[in-house]
C-alpha cells in the first residue's frame, strides 16, 4: 500500500526520545501546506485553516506566514492559546451555548487586540453570545450561522426558516451577522471522486441559495465559508465561495489515501514506536490506543485495522490490526521484526493521533530533529 513512499522518509530510525513519539516530515508538511494555499488563492478564495489537527502554534504559523487569513478552533480553550502564541484572526467552529464558556475567549482577544468569530445554529448560541459580548463590551462581535449540508450533527437547514430567524436574531442582539457556514464531514465517506465532487457542488448550492433568500429579505452580502479536508483537496472549489477552512491537510492519514485525495507519500505525519514482544502471530510495539488512538477515521469512516507499519531494518509493510491501551498488535505473517527495533506506523486519522501527545518530533531533510511543543492538545472546554 505504501509502495509510493520516498524511502527517504523512513530513514534513519534514531531514538529521539522514549517511544512512541510523533514525527513529522519537515518537507512533505510544507508541501501540503503550500498545496493548499495555492489551490485557495488560484480560487480567489481566502483560507482559514482548522488547527485542530496539529494543535501546534508551529505550523499555525507557518500557514499564516503562507497566506492564511487566521485559523479556525474547535473549543473556547483552543482559541485562548493560539492568541496568546500570536494569532490574531479566530473563529470558533462550535456551537457555544453557554455564555461562561466564551468569556475567557473573548477576554484573552480583548486583551491581545485579536478578532474572534462564533457560529450559532439555534436560539440559545444567539443569547449566550450575546450575553458574553456584553460583559467583555465587544458588541461588534461577528457570529456565522451554522448550514447542515448533510452531515446531520450541528446546523440549520439551508432551505428553511431557521437562517432567516438566525440572522434577525443576531441583529436583534446588536451582534454582527457574519454569514454561512458549513462542514461537509459527511464527504469523509465518499467511494469515488465523482462522488466527492458532487457533494462539494450540493454543499455550495445549498449556501449561495440560502444566502439569496437572505438579501432577498433585505440583509447585505455575507460570506460563505466551508471547510472539510476532502472536499478541498479531492474537488473544484465552486465559485461563490469566499473562504475554506480545511485542517486534515497539513498532515493526511491513511483516510486521506483510502478516499483518494493524497497518495502515501504525502502523509506528513506519523508515531514512532519500539517492538517489545514478537510472537507467532504479532509483533508488539509499545503504541495502543493512548497512542494511535481507537478512531478508525473522522466521523467513523475507516478501513480496518489501525494504522500500516514500516519496520526499520525490512522492506515491509505490516497492518496494525489490534489495540489494547499502551500495545500495538502488528500482523508479522512470519517475517519477524527485531525485538527492540523501531515501527513507523501511519494512523487512520492524524487528528486524534496528534491530540495524545504533548511534543513532535520534526525532521528536515538532513534528518535532523527538532522538538516541537503541541501547545493546544488536552483543551476540552
Amino acid at each position: 500500500m505504501l509502495n509510493e513512499m520516498d524511502p527517504g522518509f523512513i530513514r534513519p530510525w534514531r531514538d529521539d526520545r522514549r517511544t512512541p513519539f510523533i514525527e513529522i516530515d519537515a518537507w512533505r508538511l510544507e508541501r501540503n501546506l503550500q498545496r493548499m494555499q495555492q489551490k485557495a488563492a488560484a480560487a480567489g478564495v481566502a483560507l482559514r485553516p482548522h488547527v485542530k489537527t496539529h494543535k501546534s502554534l508551529d505550523i499555525a504559523h507557518r500557514q499564516l506566514a503562507l497566506g492564511a487569513v487566521g485559523i479556525t478552533v474547535s473549543k473556547p480553550s483552543e482559541g485562548v492559546v493560539f492568541i496568546r502564541g500570536g494569532v490574531r484572526d479566530v473563529l470558533l467552529a462550535y456551537p457555544v451555548i453557554r455564555a461562561a464558556t466564551l468569556e475567557p475567549l473573548l477576554a484573552e482577544a480583548k486583551r491581545h487586540q485579536a478578532r474572534v468569530t462564533l457560529i450559532t445554529a439555534d436560539a440559545a448560541g444567539v443569547e449566550a453570545i450575546a450575553q458574553a459580548a456584553r460583559v467583555q463590551n465587544m458588541p461588534d462581535l461577528g457570529v456565522y450561522i451554522k448550514i447542515d449540508v448533510g452531515l446531520g450533527r450541528v446546523g440549520v437547514s439551508a432551505t428553511g426558516a431557521a437562517p432567516l430567524r438566525l440572522a434577525t436574531a443576531l441583529q436583534q442582539h446588536g451582534l454582527r451577522f457574519a454569514g454561512l457556514l458549513s462542514h461537509a464531514g459527511h464527504a469523509y465517506s465518499a467511494g469515488s471522486a465523482i462522488e466527492l465532487a458532487q457533494l462539494a457542488a450540493a454543499e455550495a448550492r445549498l449556501l449561495l441559495a440560502a444566502r439569496q433568500r437572505l438579501a432577498q429579505a433585505g440583509f447585505p452580502a455575507c460570506a460563505l465559508s466551508t471547510g472539510a479536508t476532502p472536499t478541498a483537496l479531492g474537488a473544484p472549489i465552486a465559485a461563490g465561495l469566499d473562504e475554506i477552512r480545511p485542517g486534515n491537510y497539513a498532515l493526511l492519514d491513511l483516510t486521506g489515501v483510502r478516499l483518494g485525495i493524497c497518495r502515501p507519500d504525502d502523509m506528513a505525519m506519523t508515531v514512532v514506536a519500539r517492538v517489545v514482544a514478537v510472537n507467532d502471530d504479532y509483533a508488539i510495539v509499545d503504541a495502543g490506543s493512548k497512542a494511535l488512538s481507537s478512531d478508525l477515521g473522522p466521523h467513523g469512516t475507516g478501513g480496518s485495522g489501525w494504522g500500516i507499519a514500516v519496520n526499520q531494518h525490512l522492506p515491509l509493510t505490516y497492518q496494525v490490526i489490534k489495540l489494547s491501551e499502551e500495545h500495538g498488535f502488528i500482523l508479522h505473517n512470519g517475517v519477524k521484526p527485531e525485538i527492540g527495533s523501531l515501527m513507523r506506523i501511519f494512523p487512520n486519522h492524524a487528528c486524534a493521533v496528534m491530540a495524545m501527545f504533548d511534543e513532535y518530533v520534526l525532521r528536515d531533510d538532513a534528518y535532523n530533529g527538532k522538538r516541537v511543543a503541541i501547545e493546544a492538545r488536552g483543551q476540552f472546554t
